[in-house]
């Protein structure tokens, strides 16, 4: 079982001679296997008694897992430090972590200067490191989303291409823009080739459009990451850019960036 915040378990129950742990879901509880030392070390809450209502049944797939980044619901909802299975609260909660972070940024981060893939991965663990145990590390599950024409699978070979990006980071963030036309294109290539890497568990589609925000900042241009929406076919421009045509979302960028320059 790996160490973490959320993995040390609530409190302890003794029945006849021995103890069983609980651990916190949801504001509920569930029984599971006595941790390591090194937990048990750290934890000492006892509790005498459990209401029957406050009882559920472990909700996380492969609880025990040496790779912490593979224990998820059923629904794919990963492990986390809020403790809980519910994908929408998450959600907002990764949206004010992320809000906040701009803010941070906009005061303390000098966009005068390029940066690189280092860069992000610090940005990643700022902003998810109270709710994920893996915020700032790679990637090490193979995941899949949507069905139909939006399914796709990242691969774990994929993250062989993170020095490349890393390049193409350091390049665009290099560049001064003045050509809308030029800055969209390249951030399209980057926002597909962040998004095709997939260099985290969590957080990638959020962290492609900061970094896009940055860049765009850096140049005079408005922030537009917080924009885009799946209701601008946002995924399937994205898939686009997986086979090398920037166009669409270089559209959809440009559109977004003239709409709020024009007013």
């Amino acid at each position: 079982m790996i160490k973490t915040k959320y993995l040390l378990y609530a409190f302890k129950i003794k029945k006849n001679k021995n103890y069983q742990y609980w651990y916190e879901s949801d504001s509920k509880y569930f029984s599971e296997r006595k941790p390591p030392s090194t937990i048990l070390n750290d934890r000492t809450n006892e509790c005498s008694f459990i209401d029957n209502d406050d009882i559920i049944k472990n909700p996380w797939n492969n609880f025990n897992s040496k790779n912490i980044q593979t224990i998820t619901t059923s629904k794919g909802v990963c492990i986390n430090y809020l403790k809980s299975t519910n994908q929408d609260l998450i959600q907002k909660e990764e949206d004010l972590k992320l809000l906040e972070h701009y803010d941070y940024l906009v005061e303390n981060f000098d966009i005068s200067k390029s940066f690189n893939f280092s860069t992000i991965k610090k940005w990643h663990k700022e902003i998810f490191e109270t709710i994920y145990p893996f915020a700032g590390q790679l990637r090490t599950v193979v995941m899949s989303k949507g069905g139909g024409d939006e399914a796709w699978e990242w691969r774990l070979e994929f993250l062989d291409a993170i020095p490349h990006l890393d390049e193409l980071i350091v390049k665009i963030s290099k560049i001064n823009y003045d050509d809308i036309d030029i800055i969209t294109l390249d951030l399209s290539q980057l926002i597909s080739e962040f998004l095709f890497i997939h260099p985290f568990r969590e957080g990638n589609g959020r962290l492609s459009r900061l970094v896009c925000d940055i860049i765009l900042a850096k140049n005079g241009f408005p922030m537009i990451g917080l924009n885009l929406k799946n209701g601008d076919n946002y995924i399937q421009k994205v898939h686009q850019g997986y086979n090398c045509d920037y166009e669409p979302m270089k559209e959809l960028l440009k559109s977004k960036i003239e709409k709020i320059m024009n007013g």
